[in-house]
């Protein structure tokens, strides 16, 4: 344990993606920075009624708001199996809705969404352009709160600072308790990096650890896409971390740059002889298929985007594509020496300053 990180129990996430280790950690790590998060937090983990409802979870992309959130709906359907837990994006909340009004099942998709113990709806801002939604919203917290059923909101800034909400709902969730979520600290990104070193079977001897964190900053998927490289590395020159080795890794992360997502499918597509269009078409071609996952791969080490993101980019793929994919290179990355020489050669281009 790292002095003054504490973490989250959220069991229940270690049964969903074998590839983000990010999420099979089974916990949130927290350091000083985030302990008003962990003390907030704690009621919902027990299903305890609180005034602090709804509770908004709001911070920077990587701070972990939707690890955080989908690991509390998995911890409740884990302890609580009979409880009705909804978690969903703002974005899937206007989508069920306009489907619902459409069928003629308004009605029915309100009580569903009235009766649930456990409401989480992610990204908030996502409902900016969508009044009628945030009508709906407003009238789902009303009803929820009011029978004693738990509310949680993730977003970018706090409510109160999205001008394009509506002001009743804006006041809706401040009557909860509203918390800051800031990116890890040095000790948080230590017991990060140690606890994702074991999951993946990496042996970091603890000056190393205390040299990643003290060298890496930013989001979780950034420090750990940075491990995962020092991981690549390691394993194709047969190397281990040492001072002078993890020196050259961190001042070469200060010199890259964050590529966009049509400069991986670009490259990526230039590398194997595809057109991006290839890569973003529903064929599946066996060359076709292990370019289309080495772009993915890259996509999400190296464009810090989402896997809706990434999905939603090459054709429209939903996020256990991209997963599956993403798991399929790093299984490769281990055995196969051709993929590992791709992967190594299109990073050398995509971080170049």
């Amino acid at each position: 344990m790292v002095t003054g990180v504490f973490t989250i129990p959220l069991p229940g996430l270690a049964a969903r993606s074998s590839t983000a280790a990010v999420e099979r950690l089974g916990e949130f790590v927290a350091g000083p920075e985030n302990s008003l998060a962990a003390t907030a937090i704690q009621p919902f983990l027990d299903s305890v009624a609180t005034e602090y409802n709804p509770l908004v979870l709001y911070g920077p992309h990587g701070s972990g708001k939707s690890h955080l959130a989908h690991g509390l709906a998995a911890w409740w359907r884990l302890k609580f199996p009979t409880a009705r837990v909804i978690c969903q994006t703002a974005a899937e909340f206007a989508e069920a809705h306009t489907a619902a009004l459409a069928d003629g099942r308004l009605e029915a998709w309100r009580a569903e969404l009235h009766g649930a113990a456990l409401l989480i709806v992610e990204d908030l801002g996502q409902l900016v352009s969508k009044r009628t939604a945030q009508g709906e919203l407003l009238h789902a917290l009303d009803a929820l709160v009011e029978r004693g059923a738990l509310v949680v909101v993730t977003a970018r800034a706090l409510p109160n600072h999205a001008p394009g909400l509506l002001s009743s709902l804006r006041s809706r969730l401040s009557a909860g308790l509203a918390v800051p979520l800031a990116l890890p600290g040095m000790s948080a990104r230590a017991a990060i990096l140690e606890r994702v070193a074991a999951v993946r079977g990496i042996s970091l001897p603890k000056r190393t650890v205390r040299s990643l964190a003290q060298g890496l900053a930013g989001s979780v998927p950034e420090l750990i896409a940075a491990l995962l490289e020092l991981e690549l590395q390691s394993q194709i020159t047969a190397g281990s971390a040492s001072p002078a080795n993890l020196a050259t890794f961190l001042s070469q992360r200060d010199s890259t740059r964050t590529p966009e997502l049509r400069d991986v499918a670009r490259l990526t597509a230039r590398y194997f002889g595809l057109k991006v269009a290839d890569l973003k078409s529903p064929l599946r071609r066996q060359p076709l298929v292990a370019a289309r996952n080495v772009a993915m791969y890259l996509a999400r080490q190296l464009s810090g985007k989402s896997l809706k993101q990434i999905g939603d980019f090459f054709g429209g793929r939903d996020h256990t594509t991209v997963i599956y994919g993403v798991g399929r290179v790093e299984k490769l990355l281990r055995r196969d020496r051709t993929t590992r020489q791709a992967v190594t050669d299109l990073k050398k281009l995509l971080v170049a300053p």
